[in-house]
Formats: structure tokens, C-alpha cells, sequence
């Protein structure tokens, strides 16, 4: 008799055992598939608007020396966000510089980033200040003579 109840404990703690085994993977990918629904959610909720420029290029120069940024905008939770790479593409020992003026309900206000190769910058502003709209340019050469490229703009 302890025989068979032992036996026939294994077969149910094998039989639940390989049940546990079955469904661990179905709720594997319910957990997975939930997970990806949440980030494609978070990703729909903003959508990128993409910006690029040169500069122009100086005596010696060619087009293809010409430092370059691109970038991307947008908007979430009542804050603009801001990602910009740029690229000073000669060796020449002269940095590149982004001019970012943005404009608000005081006026317009300038930050001014460098780099001597490439660089990334983030930062947000929020628009409960009144912040309608910005441009940027960049440039490149030694305080006082930048070859400056063209402004990007965008109002709101």
C-alpha cells in the first residue's frame, strides 16, 4: 500500500510539475506582449519632428569640411524636449557652436553650446512659461569670425 502512495504522489507532483512547465511560457508571453503594448503606447503619445543645418565654410574650405548638426523636437507632458548632434568634420582645431534662441512670453533668450568634434545635447523647456517657438544655427571658426549657416526655425 505505501508503494502505491508514493507512486502515485510522484505521478501528481510530476503531473503538476509539467503543468507548471506548460504554462510558465504562455505567461511568459502575455507578460511580454503586455510590455510591449505599454511602450508602444508611450512611444505614441509624442511624435519627433526632425531639424537640420550647415555652416557655411570659409577660405580653404570645402563643402564637405562644413560642421553640421541634426536634431529632433517634441512635445510631451507640457514640456518641449530637445535632442541635437553635432559635427565639426575638419581637423582644424576651430569648434563648432549651436546657437539656440527660443522665445517665450519674456522675449527671446540664447544658449550657445561648443564642441571641437561631436557632441550631443538634451534639455526641455516647459510651456507654461509661453514658449512658442525657437531657431538655430551653427558655425564654425574662433570667437569673433563663425562661419554661421543659415537659422532653422519653428514657431508653435
Amino acid at each position: 500500500m505505501r508503494k502505491l502512495r508514493s507512486v502515485l504522489v510522484g505521478t501528481a507532483l510530476a503531473g503538476a510539475l509539467a503543468a507548471g512547465i506548460v504554462a510558465a511560457p504562455a505567461q511568459a508571453a502575455t507578460t511580454s506582449s503586455a510590455t510591449a503594448g505599454a511602450a508602444s503606447v508611450a512611444q505614441a503619445q509624442y511624435t519627433k519632428h526632425w531639424f537640420s543645418g550647415y555652416s557655411s565654410f570659409g577660405r580653404g574650405e570645402s563643402r564637405s569640411e562644413r560642421s553640421y548638426y541634426k536634431g529632433y523636437w517634441y512635445y510631451s507632458n507640457g514640456r518641449y524636449y530637445f535632442d541635437i548632434n553635432t559635427w565639426d568634420r575638419d581637423r582644424d582645431r576651430e569648434n563648432s557652436f549651436i546657437d539656440f534662441y527660443y522665445h517665450d512670453d519674456r522675449g527671446w533668450h540664447n544658449r550657445r553650446f561648443n564642441t571641437g568634434g561631436h557632441h550631443e545635447w538634451k534639455f526641455s523647456y516647459s510651456a507654461k512659461g509661453g514658449f512658442d517657438g525657437f531657431r538655430v544655427r551653427i558655425g564654425e571658426g574662433r570667437s569673433g569670425d563663425f562661419d554661421w549657416g543659415n537659422y532653422y526655425r519653428h514657431s508653435f
